[in-house]
């Protein structure tokens, strides 16, 4: 009583009707919603009647602590939760056994301030996803005898390509200043025909043989958007596997020395390829000398060029021949958000997205392949930035220096699941893709807040590499003098749309150790990436 305010009410001028053995509900929703308000906790106190797992009353005092944030602390270990079977209630409530009353201000004072706001946090997102509306409650009772029958999801839209045709002229590679390779056996260049991720064949069983984390796991507390935890079976298009149902270790095999690390992709999944995403300006040349450097570049399956010019390319444009479709989609205006549009040309899971003035060695990009596979929920990528605090202006800053710590990957030259551009275009909110074309900036931060606030993890950098532009290209618009106040600008109102800073701090970076070392081959070694 010396260190906290609570209020307990036993009397009651207008109480609601309720069961013989429940507390009623007392004055009107209004007075209550206030009263809540201004709360951390809400108790709910269970039923007396050890077989009534639930009641009209009990749930409503739920919801309303749900809708306004607060944290419900509800009162004997015999109720259930609606769709206690589904949703991870310890997430957003705090279930304490009636003996142990004595006990419960002492276990609400241990918890922190970060798990406070966490749980409050996604029990505000309980209540606005399954239980604020009756389309959604109808939708969560749909998606929960879906779940229990294993009946899969419809599939994620996808944003169909309107083909720009044009013809190919010279083989590619015939220019040794684009040849950067060296002597560096990269793997196998595929000699077949292109082939799509392997698709999800579980469509009416569901197993956790072999899995590493299922997707209705994976996400964190903080979340914007209704597909978990009620979907543990995604949609063929949108899954973090390719033939199986979560998140695998996909590690390098069975080891080996470099030259057979080298020549096979191994782990859980032997087979798998990327595409390529790159979106480009009115930069002929330069984006035929990049299409150019991606020839003989091992497991890519297509190229998807995203034209953002309203004026289509040249009618005299040699388009090289790289030996794999090169896919030239027109956009309906010049947004930087094209860059992450779910394109049906897409057909694997793995999308390279890349600026068309981007230079990276095939070594580099294999690697960065490599390690996203075994994190394939994250953005894997080489220029790493960060965000600050601004003291001085109480405010969010974009930061380029050079440091030990990063929050953001560029994805001017990053790997990520095609699903997030599913997310990012269809369910992310539409402010925030508003702000990336009003700015014509900003849409890289956008997809590391995406993914941060999907997962509450950081992204992951690979390699020592600060910038990837090609020398001697076109200024691109991150030269202009205002490109770092718009950065500025966008952080801080993304943090105002999610409601909180959703990215993460991280030291981590990937290199690779003995990719490129020479070994006998009857010298077998483990390999590492640290």
């Amino acid at each position: 009583i010396h260190l906290d305010q609570v209020l307990v009410e036993f009397t009651c001028k207008t109480p609601r009707p309720s069961l013989p053995t429940e507390w009623a509900l007392c004055g009107e929703r209004e007075e209550r919603l206030e009263v809540l308000k201004a709360s951390t906790f809400a108790l709910v106190i269970s039923p007396g009647d050890c077989q009534l797992v639930a009641s009209a009353g009990s749930s409503m005092r739920l919801f309303e602590a749900l809708e306004v944030g607060a944290i419900p602390v509800v009162l004997g270990d015999h109720a259930r939760l609606p769709y206690h079977e589904l949703i991870r209630w310890s997430e957003a409530a705090i279930m304490v056994p009636k003996p142990r009353i004595t006990e419960l201000h002492f276990l609400l004072r241990s918890l922190s301030d970060n798990d406070l706001l966490a749980m409050r946090r996604q029990g505000r997102f309980l209540w606005e996803t399954y239980f604020s509306t009756s389309e959604n409650v109808l939708g969560t009772i749909l998606a929960s005898v879906r779940t229990s029958i294993q009946v899969p999801a419809a599939p994620i839209r996808e944003e169909p390509a309107q083909e720009i045709p044009h013809k190919a002229g010279k083989m590619a590679g015939t220019d040794a200043n684009l040849a950067d390779n060296g002597d560096l056996d990269l793997g196998p260049v595929e000699t077949e025909p292109p082939y799509a991720s392997p698709r999800f064949l579980r469509n009416f069983t569901y197993t956790s043989a072999n899995t590493y984390q299922t997707w209705n796991r994976a996400p964190g507390p903080f979340h914007l958007f209704p597909h978990t935890p009620l979907d543990p079976v995604l949609p063929s298009e949108a899954k973090f596997l390719g033939s199986g149902t979560g998140f695998r270790p996909i590690g390098g095999g069975a080891g080996g020395s470099g030259k057979e690390f080298q020549a096979a992709l191994g782990g859980n999944v032997p087979r798998e390829q990327f595409t390529v995403v790159m979106l480009t300006y009115e930069r002929e040349e330069v984006l035929m000398n990049s299409l150019e450097r991606l020839n003989g570049l091992p497991y890519l399956n297509k190229v998807v060029v995203v034209w953002n010019s309203p004026k289509p390319p040249s009618d005299d444009l040699l388009w090289p021949d790289i030996g794999l479709p090169i896919v030239v989609v027109r956009t309906e205006k010049n947004s930087l958000n094209n860059r992450f549009l779910p394109w049906d040309a897409v057909e694997t899971e793995a999308i390279l997205s890349i600026d068309d003035d981007a230079h990276l060695r095939h070594d580099e990009i294999m690697f960065g392949f490599r390690v996203w596979r075994e994190a394939r929920d994250r953005i894997v990528g080489f220029p790493g930035r960060f965000h600050a605090w601004d003291v001085n202006h109480q405010s969010w800053l974009y930061n380029s220096n050079y440091s030990c710590e990063l929050s953001m990957v560029l994805t001017g030259a990053a790997f990520f699941h095609k699903y997030y551009a599913y997310l990012y275009s269809y369910v992310m909110p539409q402010a925030i893709r508003d702000m990336v074309d009003e700015y014509i900036n900003c849409e890289d931060i956008a997809m590391n807040f995406l993914v941060s606030h999907i997962t509450r993890k950081p992204p992951i950098k690979v390699t020592s590499r600060w910038t990837f532009r090609c020398p001697g290209c076109p200024q691109a618009l991150s030269h202009d003098d205002s490109h770092f106040h718009e950065r500025h600008k966008c952080i801080n109102f993304f943090v105002k749309v999610y409601g909180y800073m959703p990215l993460l701090y991280t030291q981590f970076r990937v290199d690779s150790v003995l990719f490129k070392t020479r070994l006998p081959h009857d010298k077998t070694k483990c390999f590492k990436f640290i």
